[in-house]
């Protein structure tokens, strides 16, 4: 079932916060936070619509979204347990600055003393650290590259350490359909939102050019584990990129905890067919 308009919109936490924050506007017209105003509140009113204890988010570029979940988290006024997980030590925009900066400066001179616990997990992917990070997490904000294989990876390792009625907020669900040949291929999100067996939440945007957002969430159920084939069936389509093999090894060796055979083996012919067509490619442009 799908939701249209059901989510609470919560403006506040981010009109609190980002003021304190300093700007950051790098060349080509990139700001931090990476939401949109409308993507920020959606976020912020799934916090305070579940008031989640355990939250992991991956994906923290600049952190400014981050100092948002903490700063709503903050307002719910209950103790919590955060982690953000990002492959890249260094923020991917400018490699002077720690991935996250915006975030722990928020946390070393704005908060103070926070009601709960939030921890950096930076240079890893995310079957790297969530044996470390535990079980029993009870809300999710996903939103990394937005290509194959992407988010579908992480979703995919993360599914098991999720309490049932968990609820996952994906961002850029509609990013491939901006107009411009840069975002053409970013359509990771669409296919992991549309894969996925859950109940589902969207909010049409009023003031954006097309209603259909950019952001969802789902719901996670005993029917998103039964139908989980679907999500490891999307990792057919084509990858934008390969990564590196000892991070598919690390994908690998997770689902094979807890995965069918089966299900892995289609994991493991989508990587040879990507790996041989990429392989191809690069004959070619030799």
């Amino acid at each position: 079932m799908i939701h249209i308009n059901a989510m609470p919109m919560d403006f506040e936490p981010r009109k609190k916060i980002l003021p304190q924050l300093p700007e950051c506007v790098l060349p080509g017209k990139y700001t931090e936070p990476e939401m949109s105003e409308s993507e920020s509140a959606f976020l912020c009113g799934a916090l305070k619509t579940f008031h989640p204890k355990k939250i992991l988010e991956v994906g923290v570029a600049g952190g400014a979204s981050t100092a948002i979940i903490l700063q709503t988290l903050e307002d719910l006024g209950e103790p919590y347990e955060m982690h953000s997980v990002d492959v890249a030590e260094k923020f991917y925009s400018d490699n002077s600055k720690p991935s996250g900066f915006l975030a722990t400066l928020a946390k070393e001179k704005i908060f103070g003393k926070l009601r709960g616990t939030h921890e950096f997990h930076l240079g890893k992917v995310l079957p790297q650290v969530i044996d470390e990070i535990g079980g029993g997490i009870d809300l999710v904000v996903l939103d990394t590259v937005h290509k194959l294989p992407g988010e579908v990876l992480d979703l995919l390792a993360m599914l098991p350490y999720l309490k049932a009625g968990s609820v996952v907020v994906l961002h850029d669900v509609r990013l491939h359909q901006i107009n411009s040949d840069r975002y053409r291929e970013c359509f990771s999100n669409a296919a992991l939102f549309s894969a996925v067996t859950a109940e589902k939440f969207l909010n049409f945007d009023k003031q954006a050019p097309f209603r259909y957002t950019n952001i969802g969430a789902f719901r996670v159920s005993q029917q998103t584990v039964d139908h989980i084939d679907n999500v490891f069936l999307s990792l057919i389509l084509p990858w934008k990129y390969l990564p590196p093999k000892e991070e598919l090894v690390a994908y690998l060796q997770l689902y094979r905890r807890f995965y069918p055979a089966a299900l892995c083996e289609i994991f493991q012919e989508a990587i040879n067919m990507n790996a041989y067509n990429f392989m191809l490619a690069q004959r070619k442009n030799n």
